[in-house]
């Protein structure tokens, strides 16, 4: 008999992308840039104790003299304490009703808390200036080429 190979919902190849990424259906993307910023020092604290036992303090003055590592990365927006009650109201409403469509006014507020904006219709001036600044320089051309197409007869 042969091994098989077991039947995943995640095929491997996908592996990397379902760590790294979220679902397209997500409001709330994975900042992959951020996930190798983040740190975390195994030896701070033993080494802080390591110092303030050097000082000649006792076990507990020690314990309780102990910094807070502040190499740590910091938490999102949904993280402020402002950010608290409106989540607290989201989950209790959540816990009462049970229907996403009863409790949309708190999440309207947790998403514009966390940061995100509705995409705004640009109007065609708007695409046209933008156009212009991607083009640069090289928009300067087209003058000179509608100029020189009234010499030019294309059969």
């Amino acid at each position: 008999m042969s091994p098989t190979i077991p039947k995943v919902a995640i095929p491997p190849e996908k592996w990397t992308q379902s760590i790294y990424s979220t679902p397209d259906s997500c409001l709330a993307k994975a900042e992959a840039d951020k996930l190798s910023a983040m740190k975390f020092d195994p030896s701070f604290f033993s080494q802080a104790y390591t110092q303030c036992l050097g000082r000649g303090l006792s076990h507990k003055e020690c314990i309780a003299s102990l910094p807070s590592d502040s190499s740590i990365t910091p938490g999102g927006p949904l993280t402020a304490k402002a950010a608290n009650e409106e989540l607290s109201a989201a989950i209790a409403c959540m816990g009462e009703h049970g229907d996403p469509d009863k409790c949309s006014t708190h999440f309207e507020a947790l998403k514009v808390l966390a940061g995100y904006k509705e995409e705004v219709k640009k109007s065609s001036t708007e695409k046209a200036k933008d156009f212009a600044s991607k083009a640069g320089w090289n928009l300067l051309a087209v003058p000179v080429i509608y100029y020189g197409m009234k010499f030019i007869k294309i059969k």
